[in-house]
């Protein structure tokens, strides 16, 4: 089965996707031109598209253009709802993904250093005992543009700490800024 029966579009869709993936910023008026429908049609059928989740926004910074570390981090875990129900309020998860496998969770953070996530996973992840095991990878590069979520959250938390239960009790003010900073 191909992506057009599945998704229910056709071939014009899918060059509009492919125009868009290339250039976000691309106007109606050049997609016209390379699609061969009018501008009205083509806006038409971007908003069908929009309307079936096949084109959306991801607003963001671009991975490859920070001074940052982006780490991925597989969990082997006892109860997946527990921690992901955990996962939702925490500041420094970019995002999480439940896998089949050994390890069925996936958490993505980004931070300044590497020692700020190294911190974080011993502060917060290595404490927590429905954490059966944990593999780290930091992310180097990227092939393609990977725009990753920045949450300015973090900032909110450092006066008073989290207050995510890690091990024994919410991150405290003074933890929380050792993690902000890598100190």
């Amino acid at each position: 089965m191909r992506y057009n029966e599945i998704l229910n579009i056709d071939d014009t869709d899918k060059m509009i996707i492919e125009l868009l993936e290339k250039n976000p910023e691309m106007t109606h008026s050049a997609i016209s031109e390379k699609v061969n429908k009018s501008q009205p049609a083509v806006g038409a059928r971007i908003i069908k598209l929009k309307r079936k989740f096949l084109l959306s926004e991801v607003i963001g910074a671009e991975f490859n253009k920070l001074d940052v570390k982006l780490a991925r981090i597989d969990l082997s875990v006892k109860d997946v709802e527990a921690l992901w129900n955990k996962f939702i309020k925490c500041p420094y998860i970019v995002n999480c993904f439940k896998l089949t496998g050994k390890f069925n969770m996936l958490v993505e953070i980004i931070a300044p250093n590497v020692t700020t996530i190294e911190k974080f996973i011993d502060a917060c992840l290595r404490k927590d005992k429905s954490i059966v095991d944990i593999r780290v990878n930091y992310i180097i590069d990227s092939l393609r543009k990977y725009v990753v979520p920045l949450s300015f959250e973090i900032e909110k938390y450092q006066d008073s700490g989290c207050g995510y239960f890690c091990g024994e009790g919410p991150i405290s003010s003074k933890e929380l800024e050792i993690l902000l900073n890598g100190n």
